[in-house]
């Protein structure tokens, strides 16, 4: 029983890898970006389940850690990028030049452009590295923790394949705008800026006043903003918090 509730930790692990290899697999073959921001999704709850049940039965360990961090940089490194990848291409053939455009055998400048989606990889796999070796990242979080980063371009992708009017609709189709973001997460990912964490030590209003407020405010803002394409502005919410509580609270 002690063994497997010692390994219970790394079979959530091992199923958010999974999800994160299906996002992948699903953003750039079948083209769903729906079901590829569902994946990400899962592998954010499996994310937050393996950590639960780790501390839970006390299974924490180097090994779940390193295995861990291996598995966020499919889930929330390298299924967003392709999410990202796909909106590029999308952006492309939306464009009055979608005629002249080969995704084989792209111009230079717009293959530039295409493949720095990429950097979402390579940036969550850079603040994974910074992670595991600063021990101060215990109550909060330098820069923006990868799922976090991971959401906000799985919300990208629920925008472009919803039919609802949703007022950033014609931005998920703006290479400037996408440019930006990646430029943007990418700096986030690795800054030293104080970012709270969402781990109740205790259910009192005083200790958790940000999460409890945050809260608040991420469920209105996913109520106004038609479900789960609104988590982009979620997460928007999360780093503004994050800097206000920076001003009032020392975190550590």
């Amino acid at each position: 029983m002690k063994r497997f509730t010692k390994g219970l930790p790394s079979l959530f692990t091992c199923l958010g890898l999974v999800c994160g290899c299906m996002s992948i697999v699903v953003a750039t073959i079948h083209k769903d970006l729906n079901l590829a921001g569902y994946l990400i999704l899962a592998a954010a709850v499996f994310d937050f389940i393996d950590g639960f049940v780790a501390r839970i039965f006390n299974a924490i360990s180097e090994f779940g850690k390193q295995l861990d961090s291996l598995a966020d940089v499919v889930s929330f490194g390298v299924a967003p990028a392709m999410i990202m990848y796909e909106l590029i291409i999308r952006s492309f053939v939306k464009s009055s030049l979608a005629s002249d455009f080969d995704i084989l055998k792209p111009p230079i400048e717009d293959a530039l452009i295409m493949y720095s989606a990429f950097l979402i990889a390579v940036f969550s796999a850079l603040r994974l590295a910074k992670f595991n070796i600063d021990k101060e990242q215990v109550k909060s979080f330098r820069g923006l923790p990868t799922p976090a980063n991971a959401l906000f371009f799985a919300a990208l992708g629920f925008i472009s394949e919803s039919s609802a009017s949703f007022p950033m609709d014609a931005l998920v189709y703006n290479r400037f705008f996408l440019m930006a973001t990646i430029a943007l997460s990418s700096y986030l990912l690795v800054c030293n800026i104080r970012m709270f964490s969402l781990k109740f030590a205790t259910l009192q209003w005083k200790e958790n006043s940000i999460r409890y407020t945050f809260l608040v405010f991420s469920l209105a803002t996913l109520i106004l903003l038609h479900g789960f394409p609104g988590l982009s502005a979620v997460i928007v919410l999360y780093i503004l918090f994050s800097l206000i509580n920076n001003r009032f609270v020392k975190m550590t």
